[in-house]
């Protein structure tokens, strides 16, 4: 008796657990916000400005916000971020903030095939440029591998064998 007690209290306290993230879990909105209603959060303590003040915002504005500044990389990406929102934003009038956010690079995966490609030297290369498909980036990085590979195998017999006249 004592046993299946436990047992079921066992199990409510699992139910309860498991149910509680549920709670935080909110539903998206189906209203798409104009670019008055988007706000862009900025460097610094509680920064942010309305989307389409900041597509009218120039780099020395930007400069004068931040309080320092601005390295050449972070003016061209400034400005790249601006031509992106200024793009999406005349293709439809509700913007979509996840576009901007960085991706993550993808780890290079060894591809023995573009390897082999590319110790067919020029035609290799333009083998692997045509393939399209989702190791294309891999494939063409180990081609160029492969002709580095032939190029160094050539230079390295040249060496050895030497002019062959003399």
């Amino acid at each position: 008796m004592k046993l299946l007690f436990m047992v079921k209290y066992l199990f409510f306290i699992l139910l309860f657990i498991c149910t509680i993230p549920s709670y935080a879990a909110t539903t998206p909105s189906f209203n798409d916000p104009k670019a008055d209603q988007v706000f862009v959060a900025l460097t610094g303590p509680g920064m942010s400005m309305k989307l389409s003040d900041y597509i009218q915002l120039k780099s020395s504005d930007f400069k004068r916000l931040r309080g320092q500044k601005l390295t050449w990389k972070e003016t061209m990406a400034f400005a790249i971020t601006k031509r992106q929102v200024k793009k999406a934003q005349r293709k439809n009038s509700a913007p979509n903030t996840i576009v901007y956010q960085k991706k993550a690079k993808e780890r290079f995966k060894w591809h023995w095939g573009g390897f082999f490609l590319g110790m067919l030297f020029p035609f290799g290369l333009i083998i692997a440029l045509s393939i399209n498909d989702e190791k294309r980036k891999d494939r063409i990085r180990t081609s160029l591998f492969g002709m580095a590979a032939v190029l160094l195998i050539a230079l390295l017999v040249g060496i050895l064998i030497g002019p062959i006249g003399i």
